[in-house]
């Protein structure tokens, strides 16, 4: 019969183990003696591993026996393990099948070590990365996983050899491989240990052997690899891994009885253990060099999160949660207070039931966390005891100011290494500089809000005879800046003054611009000079200021002012008496003056709209011979209104396109019936909606209107 490579077949071997420890390694002995001389070492290797992991899966999980059949196929060999257990491979994942199954040979709190018996999914990752080809058969009352391993390159056979059951390699002339190179290859440095510790344990006369290290956090030492049922530790023969450092660990070997320590091939060992130093070093290199990554992309997505939020409260409560579950079990962030405690702004816990019961600890003021905080002084980080377990407090300190204290902590048991500590150093100054990027920008924003608030009257002013309205909308890009959109209600002996205007540019000079402009207005308004000389003693001023300044540029302004110079009619004209209740005028002569603003629209009582005024010049431009504003006469009867508004309004942008005029007007027709307020609100929703809420310019909005 012949194999798969084509040469000839021999008969299957099989053997039944017992769910117990020792059964992988049974399986590995009966595997060893029946293809030793007949394969290549590589796959020997790799048979003997992969036998080991199934049978292990088998025995921990499965709980039956296990039944392992070996048939070489040429150069290469086909291995199946089979066990009585009815769920298909794959269900358990899937769903839960309660299916009976045979009492295991270990508790359920059974510690193999880190990749011992006890550990996972590993079988058929293993199958899959080292095996030519494979399968699972499944048949009522058990499944089977074969494997077939393959040489890369075939040896030519003799025709006349005679068949005696299979192919005998000839001696390699290379010392004996400790463990292939694909299986290394699909190995993890634990794993390769434990691979490299099977493979001692069956070429020696030993019954058991582990291999281990002191732990990574200088506490209780750690189990690296363990086959066989390892004795007490005086009846093991030790050897070190790396007789230069004592860190990476020890073998321990127990000799075979009768055997004894001198009947141990010291070589063989001294190789092995040199191989097993070299794979933990390598993984503890691996190890910290991820280690290092993984902390150095945390900082960076930390920064960056906490540099994209301008606001104080949000960035204190992201400080917070940051660190939380992975550098630590719960953390508070502290904001600092004169001739005070640090008040407790933010705290967050991995467990969130616990988050409420931390923030009245960690605000306790006779707590011990808060005792820490409040002593917290200088660049260095405090260690301490809270909450059961150890926790770290750092002062949180951006351009010599102390802004607060952030305070961390673990579970008992679960101490900060020492780069950990740098890492959360690290955090807390880059925190502490956000923080206090916050906190400056809240304040220039608050303090641009009332500059911007001081330039409109904080309420609109009762005129008999008219209904005022008014709104403001400001750019999204508003927020440090303030904007040169002003309006104003003035009276004065020549009676009220209606005045609306948009300086050039944002920030302080234009802040500065609309002050001067609103002050002169009031003074000259205050004193009745006419409109006219009003706004020629303005575009004087301003046009001075300009040549004061420092760069020699000053600001221009626009404005639309009305002077109301009486009832539109007489309150007792000729003819009949009035009615009851005395003569009401039918409305409102208005003196209109425009120096370079947007024509005024006027709502008509039949529902159309028009503009009103004659153009004039920029305030603050020319000189006086230069410039022109004309004024004239309007008129407003019962039931009509006059709406201002500066230029943000028709310059509302869709992409390319603009508001405009005629939109203008067609929203403001859209407004007849509704109050002056209304009127106001709905102009400003319409450039909202129109800009997609992206309002690129500030708008100001004032409506007259005349009851009827």
């Amino acid at each position: 019969m012949n194999g798969v490579g084509g040469g000839p077949t021999t008969p299957t071997h099989a053997i039944t183990l017992p769910p117990t420890p020792d059964s992988p390694r049974s399986a590995r002995r009966f595997v060893l003696e029946t293809l030793r001389g007949r394969l290549d070492d590589d796959l020997l290797d790799s048979a003997l591993l992969l036998v080991t992991e199934l049978v292990t899966n088998v025995v921990v999980h499965a709980g039956t026996a296990a039944t392992v059949d070996v048939r070489q196929e040429g150069s290469g060999v086909r291995v199946g393990v089979a066990d009585r257990h009815p769920v298909r491979i794959g269900m358990a994942r899937v769903k839960k099948v309660d299916v009976p199954r045979p009492p295991s040979a270990f508790s359920e709190e059974a510690d193999f070590g880190l990749d011992g018996l006890r550990e996972d999914g590993r079988g058929l990752a293993l199958v899959d990365a080292l095996a030519t080809s494979w399968g699972t058969e499944h048949r009522p009352g058990g499944k089977t996983v074969w494997f077939r391993l393959t040489a890369a390159d075939v040896p030519t056979e003799d025709p006349s050899a005679e068949d005696d059951g299979g192919v005998t390699v000839p001696a390699q002339s290379r010392p004996p491989r400790l463990i292939a190179r694909d299986t290394a290859r699909a190995l993890t440095a634990e794993g390769e240990v434990n691979e490299l510790l099977a493979q001692l344990v069956d070429a020696l006369t030993v019954t058991a052997g582990l291999v281990r290290r002191p732990g990574r956090d200088g506490g209780r030492v750690e189990t690296v690899a363990t086959l066989g049922v390892v004795g007490e530790g005086a009846g093991a023969v030790a050897f070190p891994l790396d007789p230069t450092q004592s860190s990476l660990g020890e073998l321990l070997l127990w000799p075979a009885p009768g055997a004894g320590p001198a009947g141990l091939d010291v070589d063989r060992i001294r190789l092995a253990t040199r191989w097993m130093a070299l794979a933990l070093g390598g993984g503890d290199m691996r190890r910290a060099e991820e280690r290092r990554i993984g902390m150095l992309s945390f900082l960076a997505e930390a920064s960056d999160l906490l540099a994209g939020s301008l606001d104080l409260g949000h960035s204190l409560a992201l400080l917070a949660r940051l660190p939380v579950p992975r550098l630590a079990q719960w953390c508070a962030v502290y904001l600092h207070r004169e001739n005070a405690d640090p008040a407790l702004w933010s705290a967050a816990h991995a467990e969130e039931s616990m988050a409420g019961a931390l923030g009245v600890a960690a605000a306790d003021p006779g707590g011990v966390l808060m005792a820490a905080v409040r002593t917290a002084s200088g660049d260095r980080m405090h260690s301490l005891t809270a909450f059961g377990g150890p926790a770290m407090v750092m002062v949180l300190k951006a351009r010599r100011r102390v802004l607060g204290v952030l305070a961390l902590g673990r579970p008992e048991g679960n101490a900060f290494a020492a780069d950990e500590i740098d890492l959360l150093a690290d955090l807390a100054r880059r925190a502490a500089f956000a923080i206090d990027n916050a906190r400056l920008y809240s304040r220039q924003v608050e303090l641009a809000g009332t500059l911007q608030a001081g330039l409109r009257p904080p309420e609109l002013p009762m005129i008999e005879g008219l209904d005022l309205g008014s709104a403001y909308g400001a750019a999204q890009s508003a927020g440090l800046d303030v904007g040169g959109d002003f309006f104003d209600l003035l009276w004065g002996p020549l009676g009220w003054t209606i005045a609306i205007g948009d300086v050039c540019g944002k920030g302080a000079e234009a802040a500065t611009v609309t002050g001067v402009a609103r002050a002169v207005l009031r003074l000259l308004t205050g004193r009745g000079t006419d409109l006219g000389e009003v706004l020629l003693e303005l575009n004087r001023t301003l046009r001075d200021a300009a040549s004061a300044h420092p760069n020699g540029q000053g600001r221009f302004c626009t404005l639309a002012a009305a002077s109301i110079t009486g009832p539109a009619s007489s309150p007792n004209p000729p003819g009949p008496a009035p009615a009851a209740g005395g003569a009401q005028p039918a409305g409102i002569r208005l003196r209109l003056f425009l120096a370079g603003h947007p024509q005024p629209v006027v709502l008509h009582a039949d529902g159309h709209a028009s503009f009103v005024g004659r153009p004039g010049t920029l305030l603050g431009v020319l000189d006086d011979d230069e410039v022109s504003f004309p004024g004239i006469d309007v008129t407003l009867d019962a039931g009509e209104s006059l709406v201002f508004y500066t230029d943000g309004v028709i310059e509302a942008r869709d992409g390319r396109d603009l508001l405009g005029e005629e939109r203008l007007l067609a929203a403001v027709a859209g407004c007849a019936g509704l109050s002056a307020q209304g009127i106001a609100d709905r102009v400003l929703a319409v450039a909202e909606r129109f800009a997609g809420g992206n309002l690129r310019d500030d708008v100001a909005i004032l409506v007259a209107r005349v009851p009827g």
